[in-house]
């Protein structure tokens, strides 16, 4: 029997069935939910991503975050929560449809203007 590699067990985790709680809308917002079975020794296992309002009707790029700190993870599990962060962010992004109001969905963040990659050239923060 083959064994899975981090990157197919990353990619199989079903993120929506997994939510804890969640709150996205055009100004940015956040998501989480509970990864124990894939890092069953770590405490608080939550996982999820965030994004900032940046006002004007621009939304900020989208960060992968976790409530608990990677040096918790053996090497097979770091590989999975490094695959895992962009599937977060991508989640998020999927939630939302990019974020913004009308320009920003037009011009910069809709998929016909730019997608996912124009969201992430956006800085975090405003301030």
């Amino acid at each position: 029997m083959k064994t899975k590699t981090s990157i197919e067990i990353a990619n199989e985790f079903d993120i929506e069935s997994h939510l804890t709680d969640c709150d996205i809308s055009y100004r940015g917002g956040f998501f989480r939910c509970n990864v124990r079975e894939l890092f069953p020794n770590v405490d608080d296992a939550i996982m999820g991503a965030a994004q900032n309002y940046l006002g004007g009707g621009i939304a900020g790029a989208i960060q992968a975050r976790a409530m608990f700190t990677p040096d918790e993870l053996n090497a097979k599990e770091l590989e999975i929560f490094d695959a895992l962060k962009p599937r977060m962010i991508q989640f998020f992004y999927n939630v939302n449809n990019g974020g913004g109001d009308d320009y920003m969905q037009a011009e910069v963040t809709g998929a016909d203007a730019g997608g996912l990659a124009a969201v992430q050239r956006m800085p975090v923060s405003a301030y």
